[in-house]
């Protein structure tokens, strides 16, 4: 089977449009590997069986290095940023986006509910991949990575494009007043914009606060774009913390220049 036209990776329109960009969003596919499709090495899951399968959707990116660089995600705002003589760390450093503006470098961040969300600025070049949970979102992991790109890379956030991938959707994302208590710290009195309320809990929404983070670091509401794809309710082809508890599989955020 050629697994470049097999796995059904998710993609940006905007982003397909930049030649010198390679991304796609891996799915949880039925049957494929011994956990459809998860890529997440942490236990209970299949360590040698994820690395197959990071391999099988590297291969349907058409990428050609062999390692996918990712980190050890811990739901904070901390920005790693990729250069060559951190390829090799280790011990995957703490943080939940990446940043690289070498060519030939596969940035990977690994969700299941949380959103991702990848940037390029095309004419730095620089590109980045982040994980926004409702953590991330309230610390402006979004605004700290476009941020970073401009002071590393003199990346221009006007110039930039946003891809707002598959998330648990604000029809399923039920939380606390602990989360509207650190929307508010950001937003101001005002939340409406992306929390309501959701019978005696609330509603938040993971895409239109990322999106209003996005445009207050500068870049044009017209370069964001947004996939609009609930994980929870497209449980069989996303992985969903909620929707199948903790110990679902992951998939993944890739970008990569070439």
């Amino acid at each position: 089977m050629d697994r470049k036209l097999a796995l059904p990776l998710c993609r940006s329109r905007l982003l397909s449009e930049i030649p010198h960009v390679r991304h796609g969003i891996t799915r949880r596919v039925e049957g494929l590997g011994k956990a459809h499709g998860n890529i997440g090495y942490s236990a209970p899951r299949d360590r040698d069986d994820a690395a197959a399968m990071r391999e099988l959707w590297r291969l349907a990116l058409d990428l050609e290095r062999s390692e996918l660089t990712g980190v050890h995600q811990v739901h904070g705002a901390d920005v790693f940023v990729v250069r060559p003589d951190t390829l090799a760390l280790p011990v995957a450093p703490k943080a939940d986006a990446l940043i690289a503006a070498e060519p030939g470098v596969a940035l990977l961040t690994l969700h299941a509910d949380c959103m991702p969300i990848i940037l390029c600025d095309p004419d730095a070049p620089a590109v980045a991949t982040i994980h926004a949970g409702w953590r991330g979102t309230t610390l402006d992991i979004a605004g700290e990575t476009v941020k970073r790109m401009v002071q590393e890379f003199g990346a221009d956030p006007a110039g930039m494009t946003a891809f707002l991938g598959p998330s648990i959707g604000k029809c399923c994302y039920e939380v606390g007043t602990d989360v509207v208590d650190a929307w508010r710290d950001v937003y101001g009195s005002d939340v409406a914009s992306a929390i309501r309320p959701h019978g005696d809990r609330w509603a938040f929404d993971l895409d239109k606060a990322n999106r209003w983070l996005l445009r207050r670091a500068g870049l044009s509401d017209d370069q964001i774009e947004s996939s609009g794809i609930c994980t929870r309710c497209g449980g069989d082809d996303w992985f969903s913390h909620r929707g199948q508890g903790p110990l679902t599989g992951r998939f993944g955020s890739i970008v990569a220049l070439v």
